[in-house]
């Protein structure tokens, strides 16, 4: 993964120079090539919790003190009527929608945004795309969003045998073929989930209403699609490994913390699914035995 090194110092409350930062991520284990201040990161696959600013930013957290989650918003959200079903809650754990108009599209994007982009040679789509795209950069969670007005009234997730088309929105039809998680609106798929949307509810240059999808997919569910359709999917290689399963809502007011930042928004709503709630767990720690193994003087109260 690419990371930017001035974007990381976004999420550091220390600011360390170039070359102490290389080295610190040599010591976590991070084996990285550097070009043009830019971190070409090689995480194993058992660290999919660093695909993101904020989650490598907090495994340097030690050494330079984590900045903290970005701004998000914190007000109140009404409640979007929306009829959504989930036939595989076991593929898809929780499922957050949020509905959203702006006034206008804007013609350019604040620095932060605007240099991911540039930076990072990555090409710009349309307004609610980009963002979406940005945000999966900055906190790990990929979104995918809808054309509002292209979707039926209904929208059901499900595991399902295929064996039909399926137009992806970069233009790529593929035969999709055995078991796939798919979003299905009108009686056809418009999201191959977890890894590409389709071209038919993809938002525009003019779209103004958005569907925000924030979903938390099983990694078991995910895994080889991509490869088996030829697709090259960030959102794929981050669920793959594992995604921050408590992220989603903030990962929706972050957004909406975002598009305000850049349009005047008309009006928004949200509504989340949710199939399990996690149970609170206790390990028990001996904080003596603790710092004799790692050399430190952690106190009894820091657990």
């Amino acid at each position: 993964m690419k990371i930017v090194y001035e974007d990381l110092l976004r999420f550091l409350q220390k600011k360390p120079s170039l070359e102490d930062l290389s080295a610190t991520l040599f010591q976590l284990g991070h084996e990285h090539e550097i070009k043009n201040n830019i971190f070409d990161i090689d995480f194993t696959p058992n660290r999919g919790d660093c695909l993101s600013l904020l989650g490598l930013s907090r495994d340097l957290n030690y050494f330079y003190d984590f900045e903290g989650f970005p701004d998000i918003y914190d007000g109140e959200i009404k409640k979007l009527a929306l009829d959504f079903k989930n036939s595989s809650p076991e593929s898809c754990q929780s499922a957050y929608f949020l509905k959203i108009e702006i006034e206008e599209i804007p013609n350019q994007y604040l620095d932060y945004v605007e240099s991911y982009f540039s930076n990072l040679e990555i090409n710009k789509n349309n307004f609610f795309a980009d963002l979406t795209n940005y945000l999966s950069y900055e906190i790990g969670q990929p979104l995918h969003a809808y054309d509002f007005e292209t979707l039926g009234k209904e929208i059901i997730f499900e595991e399902k045998q295929c064996n039909e088309s399926f137009d992806t929105l970069i233009d790529q039809k593929i035969k999709l073929s055995g078991r796939n998680c798919v979003f299905v609106s009108r009686d056809k798929i418009i999201n191959l989930a977890g890894v590409i949307g389709g071209k038919h509810t993809a938002c525009s240059k003019n779209t103004k209403v958005a569907l925000i999808e924030c979903a938390n997919f099983s990694p078991q569910s995910i895994i080889g699609k991509a490869l088996k359709y030829n697709i090259n999917s960030e959102a794929a290689y981050k669920f793959e490994r594992g995604i921050d399963s408590c992220i989603q809502e903030n990962a929706i007011r972050r957004l909406i913390k975002i598009v305000d930042e850049h349009a005047s928004i008309i009006d928004f709503s949200f509504i989340k699914y949710e199939n399990e709630m996690f149970e609170e767990r206790f390990i028990k720690t001996n904080h003596e035995e603790i710092n004799k193994i790692l050399g430190t003087n952690l106190s009894e109260s820091s657990f």
